[in-house]
């Protein structure tokens, strides 16, 4: 389910990709009148009509049972922002190739959160936090894990068993939450490493803005 002008170019295009379009809304509270299940995921444009805010609209959406991709040209990290911390789960720019945003909408429909390094600059930083005392194999735990590799990936790459790298996932979300700072999603997880110093700062949002979909500066 789309909220933005593109749903014409994913009705036409998206079916070879494994997407159908189920329709669009100008609000949320138009596709939550329209019924439940309506589909299973909502790409949500972040700048709706109604000036209704993208946290509100996300943590709606979830309540009813859909999972949301923010669907946003970027410009604004605090909309950003307020989608990933109200449980989107992901982020797809309107400059990207649509290839792109259907790889992540099916990713989105499996329940998979879309780990975008870049994007995670709008979620700020703490500058003052209590630290949560990482063990030197939960820090390079931590390091792989939060920048992409799966769980299988991590076992592989620190020789142990893939139900240790969960048990130190496990334990790394709660040191971090013991010290105030939850990191109950990947997104998080990757932006208290960056705190710790365990991980370098990602590249800034509007440098990657600033590149078409082929990746040639514009």
């Amino acid at each position: 389910m789309l909220m933005n002008g593109m749903e014409v170019s994913l009705h036409r295009e998206g079916k070879p990709f494994g997407v159908t379009y189920a329709g669009k809304a100008p609000t949320v509270d138009a596709l939550l009148n329209a019924g439940r299940n309506v589909c299973d995921v909502v790409a949500l444009d972040l700048q709706l009509a109604d000036g209704s805010r993208p946290g509100d609209n996300t943590a709606r959406l979830i309540s009813a049972g859909y999972k949301v991709l923010a669907f946003t040209v970027g410009t604004n990290q605090a909309h950003i922002h307020e989608a990933l911390a109200n449980g989107a789960l992901g982020v797809s720019l309107k400059t990207e190739p649509l290839a792109e945003t259907f790889s992540k909408l099916r990713r989105v429909a499996a329940g998979e959160t879309i780990d975008e390094i870049q994007l995670a600059t709008a979620i700020e930083l703490d500058t003052e936090f209590v630290e949560a005392n990482l063990s030197e194999r939960e820090k390079e735990c931590l390091a792989l894990y939060a920048t992409g590799f799966g769980q299988d990936q991590v076992a592989l790459r620190m020789n142990i068993a893939s139900s240790t790298v969960k048990t130190n996932i496990v334990r790394i979300r709660e040191k971090f939450a013991a010290a105030g700072r939850p990191a109950d999603t990947k997104i998080k997880l990757y932006i208290r490493a960056v705190e710790e110093g365990i991980v370098p700062p990602p590249q800034p949002l509007n440098k990657r803005l600033r590149r078409s979909p082929k990746g040639t500066a514009q």
